[in-house]
């Protein structure tokens, strides 16, 4: 038995629409964070990576920005549940 979250089990609360939108978006930005260097490697076509390049830092961005998001959906979904509640 899942312990209950909220009032619901783990199972009720990651079968809703915006937490499932808000996991893909936090695992397509940890997956850009932790991409982003050898991304920057393909598109510049060399071995080295500066850390002051400008591709290499909006994928970092990116990765963060998409990671807020999720968080951001989640949480949407969690105030919206209160509300309801």
């Amino acid at each position: 038995m899942l312990v209950n979250l909220l009032c619901r089990t783990l199972n009720q609360f990651l079968a809703e629409g915006l937490v499932i939108v808000g996991l893909a978006f936090i695992a397509i930005g940890i997956a850009v964070g932790f991409l982003a260097r050898r991304i920057t490697r393909s598109v510049r076509q060399s071995n080295e990576v500066n850390t002051n390049d400008r591709v290499f830092l909006s994928l970092k961005i990116t990765g963060i920005l998409f990671v807020l998001l999720g968080f951001v959906c989640i949480i949407v979904e969690l105030v919206m549940y209160f509300i309801n509640n």
